[in-house]
């Protein structure tokens, strides 16, 4: 997921599924506004009219909060502390840019909305929705296991389990395990545990977080660490997959370009995807059996497995910086070979890079890149922060990717905010044109049910439930 901003989202299509919220309360509840790593996590946060906002600093350096058109702003808030944000519950239901005067990259956005949600928009032709059951507040991973749905939970820090019920509907949410800081990514192992991605305070000079696995026990139960130590920086550690007994973990990249915008790289652990045994436990970076399968890459948000094969899919956010350029990309490795390098930032944006390919222009002989550096399967967009993908199950075709398209707010377009079908030509493995499925929302990843049922975990709306007409 991207930190981008926009002054507005008013031009989105209306969101296609509906969480049951909790009725209007009689006393206002202050959302937190979370400085960690020198960005503000999670980049949107979603607060009720007539509420409040507090920043909470978590750095060791100050932050504060400035609204980008003036109706609201905290004081400075040195690390360590909380603050009030003033005037925030003031302002009408909408979507409101704001940033840190200290550090201009920190970018983030207030979602004001009714205290009682309104009903959802209708959907394009050829998907409906129905409502869910159980509300999860800014779910960032979701993974269907046993009859149920998992979602991570940013607001809460937990995991909770939705039963999937008759015709793909959802039943109450219920904590599945609990206690994690920020958990980007979840993933079922083959006997039942549950990993959970999630970062903490690092403790290595000049970096501010790190990011972790935690390993919960079938059924539920006290986590223990599956690695720790993984260099963390602008981005974080995101989404996994578990594959023919190893766990594969996407890290993204420590700065926006490569050099600025964050702490150093730290190659090849940054921009990466890693592997182990999914039965390891309290691994470090320097353990003999964690290897790399990919690698060069920036913001690496998920990995999906292509269904009887060893090819992994991996959506890319691209630079906040480079524009014009800095297209998000679709990368693919298999894991039974030696990992490509994707040649980060040079090799992707670089003269020879995504933009060349687009013109189908041969990489340049004079370019260090040549023959060094594998080319992305797909250009998703400029800024559409390409995140949680899954392959369908039918009626949604089985031979294509599923993605989710976050959307940006920074700059005056408005793009993403949708899901979109990426055909894979079954022979070839070839990743054909993107298709809209729907548009509208914050979608960050996508599961399916047995039945075909598509399951969307939307950062503002919650939990939305997609059917193929």
């Amino acid at each position: 997921m991207k930190k981008r901003l926009i002054p507005l989202l008013a031009g989105l299509v209306g969101l296609v599924g509906f969480v049951a919220l909790p009725a209007a309360r009689a006393q206002s509840t202050d959302a937190t506004i979370t400085a960690l790593g020198l960005n503000y996590v999670p980049p949107v946060v979603v607060v009720h009219t007539g509420d409040g906002a507090v920043l909470d600093n978590k750095d060791p350096v100050t932050h504060d909060v400035q609204s980008r058109d003036g109706l609201f702003h905290s004081g400075s808030v040195s690390g360590g502390t909380s603050g009030p944000v003033l005037g925030v519950d003031k302002l009408p239901p909408g979507e409101y840019a704001y940033y840190c005067s200290f550090h201009s990259w920190m970018n983030g956005v207030l979602v004001i909305e009714d205290q009682v949600p309104t009903p959802p928009t209708p959907v394009a032709p050829g998907v409906g929705t129905i409502p869910a059951a159980g509300a999860v507040a800014a779910p960032t991973s979701i993974t269907v296991h046993d009859g149920s749905l998992y979602a991570a939970s940013y607001v809460q820090g937990a995991v909770e389990q939705l039963p999937i019920l008759a015709g793909g509907a959802l039943g109450p949410a219920t904590t599945y395990a609990s206690g994690f800081t920020n958990p980007l990514g979840i993933a079922f192992g083959s006997d039942g545990t549950l990993f959970v991605s999630d970062s903490h305070t690092s403790t290595t000079p000049g970096r501010l977080t790190d990011g972790r696995v935690w390993a919960v026990p079938p059924g539920g139960g006290t986590p223990t660490v599956v690695i720790d130590g993984l260099p963390n920086g602008r981005h974080n550690t995101n989404g996994m997959a578990v594959f023919n007994g190893r766990l594969y973990i996407t890290n993204g990249s420590s700065t926006d370009d490569g050099v600025s915008g964050g702490p150093p790289e730290v190659p090849p652990w940054t921009g990466s995807v890693l592997s182990v045994p999914e039965g390891d436990r309290n691994l470090t970076l320097t353990s003999p059996d964690v290897t790399v399968v990919l690698k060069g890459g920036r913001n690496l948000y998920d990995i999906v497995f292509r269904p009887g094969t060893s090819e992994a899919w991996v959506p890319m956010n691209g630079p906040d910086m480079f524009d014009p350029y800095g297209e998000d990309l679709l990368l693919k490795a298999d894991v039974t070979q030696p990992a490509p390098d994707f040649g980060f930032p040079e090799c992707l944006y670089g003269p020879g890079g995504v933009n060349d390919w687009i013109s189908n222009t041969v990489v340049s002989s004079t370019n260090p890149c040549t023959g060094a550096q594998k080319l992305p399967e797909q250009i998703m967009g400029l800024h559409v922060s390409a995140d949680g993908a899954a392959f369908g199950v039918a009626p949604f075709d089985p031979n294509s990717l599923y993605v989710a398209l976050f959307g940006n707010f920074f700059g005056s377009n408005v793009v993403g905010h949708q899901v979109v079908r990426v055909p894979i030509d079954p022979v070839t493995g070839k990743a054909g044109p993107l298709q809209t499925v729907f548009a509208g929302g914050l979608p960050l990843d996508i599961a399916f049910g047995p039945d075909g049922t598509m399951y969307v975990a939307d950062f503002a709306a919650g939990i939305e439930v997609v059917k193929h007409l």
